[in-house]
C-alpha cells in the first residue's frame, strides 16, 4: 500500500510544504530534467506514483515535481480533495515509499 490510511489524515497543508532550515538545499527540477533523472538514476514513473497516491486519497491528481532535497530526489506531489483543499504528498523517487514529517 502507498500511503497509509493513518497518513491522509496527516497530509501537510500548503504552509508546511517546504522542509524546515533547508530551502537552499531544494532544487526542483523541469519537466526535461526529471525525464533526464528518471532514466539516470533509476527513479520511479512519477506519473503512476501520482495515479497510486490519488486513489489511496480518493482525490484528484493535480500535479508532481520533482525535487533533490540535499541527497534524496523526492517527488512533490498536489492533490484536490472533493471538499476543494489540496494535499501536498511527497514521496522517495528511488522507492516510492511516502516520507513521514522526520524525513522532511
Amino acid at each position: 500500500m502507498l500511503l497509509p490510511l493513518a497518513l491522509a489524515a496527516t497530509l501537510l497543508h500548503p504552509a508546511a510544504s517546504r522542509p524546515e532550515g533547508d530551502e537552499r538545499r531544494r532544487v526542483c527540477m523541469s519537466p526535461a530534467e526529471t525525464r533526464e533523472n528518471v532514466v539516470a538514476h533509476k527513479l520511479r514513473d512519477p506519473m503512476a506514483l501520482l495515479r497510486e497516491a490519488a486513489h489511496e486519497t480518493r482525490a484528484e491528481p493535480l500535479g508532481t515535481r520533482l525535487c533533490r532535497w540535499s541527497d534524496r530526489f523526492v517527488y512533490e506531489m498536489s492533490l484536490l480533495r472533493r471538499d476543494g483543499k489540496v494535499l501536498r504528498v511527497y514521496l522517495d523517487a528511488l522507492s516510492g515509499d511516502s516520507l513521514s514529517a522526520r524525513d522532511r
